[in-house]
């Protein structure tokens, strides 16, 4: 049974920020095939050399980092979910100095922050629950926003409501979320029709 809401998870590239991060480009220079999930890719590799790629990788997720810019919906999201006292928290499969670039950046508080060094990565539920404890809220009290399947399955699978945000990149999927939005300036309006949920309908 899902109850009212008391937090919202957010995926972080592609939702709260933009960057110029060429997930293509750096699977190529990894992996040679861009196919390869990066995170999964990674573990393929002897110890050794696996440190050595995950250096390369920090490098360009750091260097897109520093040209990124916060999704202009942003601001006034985070300060309506202030209002209404609701949570909130990053989980995403960047390294936690990705997420600390971005915090000086904009001098933004993100919330609770779950990076790929903290828990398993998404879709692995792992990050989510690591999350909620975090924010002392139960899972079926959360919403997880993401714009690839990953983040959606995560969430389902750690009984959260679930958000899709369509981008340009990503807009062909069809992942099995609670709702559908075109930008984070409709997200208020979904989160308006569950905070008021009964928690004992």
């Amino acid at each position: 049974m899902n109850l009212p809401v008391k937090a919202v998870l957010f995926d972080l590239d592609g939702v709260l920020i933009h960057s110029p991060l060429d997930l293509q480009a750096i699977k190529l220079e990894l992996f040679g095939d861009p196919s390869i999930f990066l995170i999964e890719g990674l573990e393929s590799f002897p110890e050794d050399e696996k440190i050595e790629k995950e250096k390369i990788l920090r490098e360009r997720e750091l260097e897109a980092a520093e040209k990124a810019r916060l999704d202009l919906f942003v601001p006034e999201l985070f300060k309506w979910l202030e209002e209404k006292k609701i949570k909130r928290g990053v989980i995403t499969r960047n390294c936690r100095d990705v997420v600390d670039v971005i915090r000086r950046k904009f001098s933004i508080d993100l919330g609770v922050v779950i990076a790929r060094e903290d828990a398993p990565p998404k879709p692995d539920p792992a990050c989510i629950y690591a999350a909620c404890r975090l924010l002392d809220v139960n899972p079926n009290e959360c919403v997880m926003v993401g714009d690839f399947h990953f983040d959606i399955e995560a969430g389902n699978r750690a009984g959260c409501r679930t958000v899709f945000l369509e981008t340009d990149e990503f807009r062909h999927l069809l992942p099995d979320a609670t709702a559908r939005i075109k930008n984070l300036g409709e997200l208020v309006c979904v989160l308006e029709n569950w905070i008021s949920i009964p928690a004992n309908p």
